[in-house]
């Protein structure tokens, strides 16, 4: 029974009434160790009637095995595994080791894991449990973490138990929550009446609550040892009650008074992952433990036993049988336990055994764990095979072979996500690796690696650098590769001339003509010329890189470097090439599940979309960036996604929404970190379209204070949303600034970049600004960028009407109006509203929104699949939801857009199958 738990019940219930309705949902049960936090799960499985239920229990001893968590709930339910795609069924077959392994982006797992509990609850709602979470181990936290967040419509109810006190950035850390308080007075009352039979005093009541902060297990424990006449305040509390309740001893006392052979006993169980008594009771037999030890542990109501396997009465069991036995002990139980572990699919158990068992270093044994990291790596637990690594490595007898095995758990914590993790490992290695050149280049490219996507561009270029002038020797194509990757550095840091030498020396050193390092080192030449205005070299050259990122798939260079190179051609103003190139990589990003990535291609698909004018598109884009790369932890992925979804709204003009995106970027670069300029472009764009000029000046000088370049005042200045604010402003602009944009205005092979420059000449222009408007339009005829050609259009009609040429300011003014409608860009639609209104006419209507500016952006995700000829399964695969969440979200597109089919919406909206 329950007491003084009515919020908690209720709150469940609610949940429970929700999956009835097919609503999905999570909640984490935060508490103290105690609390109630359990007894609440059992609650919740017993009042959930009509759901299917699963359930899924952390433990100390699994806590290193790589899915242990995920495979409770993977194995009962093998036979659904089939109805998944086959590249998750491969990848959740190979995690929880019922199939070959299967390397894969770890996301995969995750993906499958959210596709096999949609099948649980295709037919009934699904309760799923994860009791103990805080012991779970970490891959199968991040899968269901995963999938807590990709829930909408599919009836699953996820409920967390965790200890109070994890951190508030891990994988739990910003679903749902609710903490587990102590129990007030009242209800400790019912409870000591309860369990003694025994109506307490009241005095008493208050004692014990203080004492025991109201947990339940306190209580218990405290009651259990307390007489009649003590509970009903008739002899005093012994002084020992308030020590004796806090979490960390509740079971100590208890475990202490067991007899040695019980301990030991207690102590095997305790230390056991696999729930089986089999290897138990070998051991046992061979540590000459007799059966009666057993019984005496469940008499005592540690543990129950059966042939089926046995089961702890709580975790901090095990907790208090390890505190109890001495290290020698341990050490003995551990190498007994390890040596009856003889199966092959009990190796990675029997190795972490060997180590427990192991003082000092021991060869053997450090290769029998860097074996396990091996089959962890295969099945995509990367974290577990780090922490396998770091054990092998303090078990190797060299500082040369313990670098090594550093190195290697660096690259697995890198691969989970865990970069403060990857970097430690990373130094600890190269203090190692003195005498070991070829390690401590390795060590530098990875650590370059780490500090590039970390914010630390700066400090990677520095390190490869310094790793290419310490070992001049080095073979021409290790060279170039570490001076590749110090020039995109160098490029990433604002550091242009560096980015240059750099890329220009590599360049000699490329070992092939289409590989990683020419494309690279071109990238980097290209995006520099362009920094450094030489647009038309810059171009060139970006180009040229396009068809080397577009050469067959055995042939191109990595993906990353794919994606970048369509993220430049938006830079040269060809976005519509950019989406060409970038779309065939977020399709196979999809269909991999290589979620690693995808925020990136996402990222520059989102910018390309805006700058054609599909805003709605762009929108969604954007925001599923940002979605994925919260749910890969990957900070830089994560400030360019939120960078572009806060440029999106500043189109859009949703003030409130832009300043929290950008404000988030901009905290992911606090401290040291050499993030771009983005955030604050966004912020600047915003401004503008509120007439805000000074505001629009003062956060591109702020992004320019974050930008870590030589000139931050000419990167600025060169700017065109500055320059615009500058003669908004009343500033006007100094003679350097008018010969910049005089020179960016005469490049007209750039007919973006030109128009703006035209518009800039017209607003700063007193006697030829017509001319500059009408050269701007032609030029915008070149270009495909609606947005800009309609904030000409809108510069245009303003100056006409100043100049009272109002029918010549109406026609400019209402064009800018039917595309800043069009694009919903609301406040600069309401600008030219009362543009138009100062020239004498009404304008009386605002009907040209397009209607798919009403979808959120995962309907526009799901309605632009389906167009495009998937089915809702399919859609699902490719946008990691459920095929009842894609059903959903469909049923709203239906709604909003006024459609009953999907060829309806096809043949009505053909725009969302562009791109």
């Amino acid at each position: 029974m329950l007491w003084g738990r009515s919020a908690e019940t209720g709150t469940i219930d609610a949940l429970l009434r929700g999956a009835r309705q097919r609503r999905s949902s999570v909640l984490v049960l935060r508490g103290e160790a105690g609390i109630g936090k359990t007894s609440l799960l059992e609650y919740a499985r017993n009042t959930a009637g009509g759901l299917r239920t699963a359930m899924v229990r952390g433990s100390e001893p699994e806590l290193r095995l790589a899915f242990a968590g995920l495979a409770q709930v993977v194995t009962p339910a093998q036979n659904l595994l089939a109805t998944l795609p086959g590249v998750q069924a491969r990848a959740l077959r190979g995690a929880v080791a019922l199939g070959p392994p299967d390397p894969t982006d770890r996301f995969a797992v995750y993906a499958a894991t959210l596709g096999l509990l949609a099948q649980l609850a295709e037919d009934t709602p699904l309760l799923l449990t994860l009791d103990d979470a805080h012991v779970l181990d970490g891959p199968s936290v991040e899968a269901f973490a995963f999938t807590a967040r990709r829930l909408v419509a599919e009836g699953i109810v996820i409920l967390v138990a965790t200890r109070a006190g994890q951190p508030d950035r891990g994988p739990w850390g910003d679903l749902p929550s609710l903490t587990v308080m102590g129990l007030d007075e009242e209800s400790v009352a019912e409870l000591i009446a309860k369990e003694s039979g025994v109506h307490p005093a009241r005095p008493v009541v208050k004692e014990l609550t203080r004492s025991t902060l109201g947990n339940p297990m306190a209580l218990r424990e405290i009651v259990e040892k307390l007489s009649a006449a003590q509970l009903a305040g008739r002899r005093p509390l012994p002084e020992s009650c308030a020590a004796e309740s806090t979490a960390s001893v509740l079971f100590a006392r208890r475990v202490a008074e067991l007899s040695d052979p019980a301990l030991t006993a207690l102590f095997l169980l305790a230390i056991s992952p696999s729930g089986g008594l089999a290897e138990v009771l070998e051991a046992a037999e061979i540590l000459q433990v007799p059966e009666p030890a057993f019984e005496e542990i469940e008499v005592a109501g540690f543990a129950v036993l059966a042939d089926s396997g046995f089961q702890l009465a709580h975790p901090l069991v095990a907790a208090a049988a390890v505190a109890a036995v001495p290290p020698s002990r341990r050490r003995s139980v551990h190498r007994v336990l390890a040596a009856v572990l003889t199966e092959p699919s009990q190796a990675d158990e029997r190795a972490w055994h060997l180590a427990e068992a192991t003082l000092g270093t021991d060869e053997k044994v450090a290769a029998a764990l860097e074996q396990m990291a091996a089959t962890a790596r295969s099945r995509s637990g990367y974290t577990a095979a780090a922490t396998a690594l770091e054990r092998a490595a303090a078990l190797s007898t060299t500082d040369t072979t313990r670098a090594h095995r550093l190195y290697a758990a660096a690259s697995d914590a890198h691969m989970a996500g865990q970069s403060s993790r990857a970097r430690e490992l990373l130094v600890a290695a190269d203090n190692l690796a003195a005498d070991d050149e070829r390690l401590r280049v390795a060590l530098a490219a990875g650590r370059s690696r780490v500090e590039t996507f970390t914010g630390h561009p700066r400090l990677a270029r520095q390190i490869l650098q310094e790793t290419a002038e310490r070992n001049p020797h080095l073979d021409a194509v290790t060279r170039a590769e570490l001076l590749t990757d110090a020039a995109m550095a160098a490029l990433l840091s604002g550091e242009p001339e560096h980015a240059l030498a750099t890329a220009a020396e590599a360049a000699t050193l490329a070992p092939e003509p289409v590989g990683k390092v020419a494309l690279v080192t071109m990238l980097v030449r290209g995006i520099t010329l362009l920094h450094l205005g030489d647009y038309v070299a810059g171009a060139r050259l970006i180009r040229q890189c396009v068809e080397i990122a577009t050469l067959p798939e055995e042939s191109r260079p990595a993906v990353e470097y794919v994606i970048l190179s369509a993220g430049a051609l938006n830079w040269v103003e060809e976005p519509a090439a950019a989406l060409e190139t970038v779309t065939p990589v977020l399709t196979g990003l999809r269909a991999a599940g290589a979620l690693g990535l995808l925020p990136f291609a996402l990222y520059v698909a989102s910018m390309a979309e805006t700058q054609t004018g599909r805003i709605s598109a762009g929108h969604a884009a954007a925001t599923e960036a940002v979605d994925l790369a919260v749910l890969t932890g990957d900070e830089l992925w994560q400030y360019l996604a939120r960078s572009a979804l806060a440029f999106v709204e500043a189109v859009r003009g949703n003030a409130e929404s832009c300043r929290t995106q950008a404000a988030r970027a901009i905290d992911l670069c606090e401290g040291t970190k050499d993030y771009p300029r983005d955030a604050a472009e966004a912020l600047a764009l915003l401004e503008l379209g509120l007439g805000r000029y000074e505001e629009a000046i003062g956060h591109l000088l702020d992004g320019a204070r974050r930008t870590p370049v030589s000139d931050q005042e000419a990167l600025v200045e060169s700017h065109p949303y500055f320059l615009e604010a500058r003669i908004r402003s009343g500033r006007g602009l100094t003679r350097r600034m008018a010969v910049l944009v005089e020179d960016m205005a005469a490049e007209v092979q750039f007919p973006l970049r030109a128009a703006v420059a035209s518009r800039l000449r017209g607003l700063d222009s007193e006697h030829d600004a017509f001319e500059h408007f009408e050269t701007a339009l032609d030029l915008h005829k070149r270009a495909m960028c609606p947005f800009e050609l309609a904030r000409t259009l809108l510069a245009y009609g303003e100056r006409l009407r100043r100049a009272r040429r109002r029918i010549q300011a109406r026609q400019r003014l209402r064009a800018a109006l039917e595309i800043f409608q069009r694009l919903d860009a609301q406040p600069w639609a309401d600008r030219a509203r009362r543009e138009i209104t100062a020239t004498g006419e009404s304008v009386r209507d605002r009907a040209a929104v397009s209607v798919l500016h009403e979808l959120t952006p995962q309907e526009h995700q799901v309605a632009r699949a389906v167009v495009r000829g998937a089915t809702n399964r399919e859609a699902a695969t490719q946008l990691f939801l459920s095929a009842k969440t894609v059903e959903f979200h469909l049923g709203s597109v239906y709604r909003k857009l006024g459609v009953r089919t999907r060829t309806e919406l096809a043949h009505r909206h053909p725009e969302l199958a562009d791109g």
